[in-house]
């Protein structure tokens, strides 16, 4: 790997330590972990006690940091994790919850 490839790499665990650095969006990832499919940001919210737009806020964030995927189902949003990046970047993290 080229020392170019290492430091893309390591702005990218940068990306998602910051984003693992708040106790709401662990519970979001906790909450996609334990339902295996795409959820919409209301179910999301309502299962961790958080209205939408802190909701939509967070799952950005997620999604910057390359730890959700984000499709549109009709006029929804859904969301679901990129186990391939956790495996990757953080073993062990999902299975910790």
């Amino acid at each position: 790997m080229t020392i170019e490839q290492l430091i893309v790499e390591d702005e990218q665990r940068v990306k998602i330590f910051k984003a693992l650095a708040e106790v709401k969006r662990i519970e979001m990832i906790r909450y996609l972990h334990r339902h295996d499919r795409s959820n919409t940001c209301g179910e999301i919210g309502e299962s961790i006690g958080m209205d939408k737009s802190n909701v939509s806020y967070h799952l950005k964030i997620l999604y910057e940091a390359g730890l959700i995927k984000v499709s549109r189902s009709g006029q929804n949003k859904t969301s679901e994790l990129c186990r391939d990046v956790f495996y990757r970047f953080l073993p062990g993290f999902l299975d910790s919850l």
